[in-house]
């Protein structure tokens, strides 16, 4: 895929990928097996599918020490989403992983010297407070390790953009694939019996392409063109959408406060990313060589 020209384009395939990773919930609900086990065929299938996409394939010789430190963090996330997951209500996992932003917002200036405007924070708060509303009626005080878990989560999803960032220019794909590799080996002693049906492992195979490696391809392609938070804020749709799909496909409908919600977070989201291509569009205008 040639190299996206504006921010505009970046936060058009960044929706896209938001979209994608919210299928999660459908296809994770439709496989019978261990959730470690899971979580690590997943991210075979995934390595697979960046390698072949990734231009030059994947070069393990070329990776450096922070490639490895961001690999870790990735891997380390997958399982800390999988252990709060099983530790506490999905709605206190959803909620306290995504406080990403918010360690974005506060890390990116002093790492990346990104500023964060005032307009950033009004519109991550009312999107924060879109997801505590959708989820509502699933939030508990109880699961105090899952919800540690999950808190920590949340730290290293800000931190993976924020290295992502520092990557820009040197292969944050690579960061992708050694971090799906780690999952994969780690979660191997999960592998066993009752193995997955025929259906079963096509679905791992369709996670791994379409819900997480695909995805996870292009959305490395959007992290020259978009801050830190940029990168976290859009993807804050996904768990929005995740049991929007589950309640069209399989029926599970979410509380009495998710349509509120919902309808706050994905219209915040879309203003505030036709605001940031606005200003692209007149920063352009005004700096045509820019």
């Amino acid at each position: 895929m040639p190299a996206l020209k504006s921010k505009t384009s970046a936060l058009i395939l960044l929706l896209f990928v938001a979209i994608m990773w919210s299928s999660s919930g459908v296809l994770l609900k439709s496989v019978d097996w261990n959730p470690m086990a899971i979580a690590s065929s997943r991210s075979l299938v995934a390595a697979a599918i960046i390698s072949f996409l990734l231009p030059g394939g994947f070069k393990p010789r070329s990776l450096k020490p922070i490639h490895w430190v961001s690999g870790s963090i990735y891997g380390i996330l997958s399982f800390l989403y999988v252990g709060a997951m099983k530790l506490t209500t999905a709605a206190n996992a959803i909620v306290l992983i995504y406080t990403a932003p918010i360690w974005v917002a506060l890390l990116a200036p002093l790492f990346l010297k990104e500023r964060t405007e005032r307009r950033d924070w009004i519109c991550m708060a009312i999107i924060f407070a879109g997801v505590v509303l959708f989820f509502m009626d699933g939030l508990s005080p109880e699961g105090f390790l899952g919800n540690v878990m999950a808190l920590g989560g949340g730290l290293l999803f800000g931190s993976q953009a924020i290295i992502f960032r520092s990557l820009k220019d040197d292969g944050p794909a690579n960061s992708v694939i050694l971090g799906n590799l780690l999952t994969f080996v780690i979660g191997l002693p999960a592998w066993g019996a009752p193995w997955p049906s025929l259906t079963g492992w096509l679905t791992i195979v369709a996670l791994g392409l379409f819900q997480l490696g695909g995805p996870y391809y292009l959305y490395t392609l959007t992290v020259p063109r978009l801050s830190s938070l940029e990168l976290t804020l859009v993807p804050m749709l996904e768990p929005i959408l995740c049991p929007i799909w589950v309640f069209l496909f399989l029926g599970e409908s979410p509380g009495r406060f998710a349509a509120y919600g919902a309808a706050l977070v994905i219209s915040t989201v879309m203003v505030w990313s036709v605001l940031k291509a606005k200003t692209e569009a007149r920063r352009r205008a005004l700096s045509p060589h820019a």
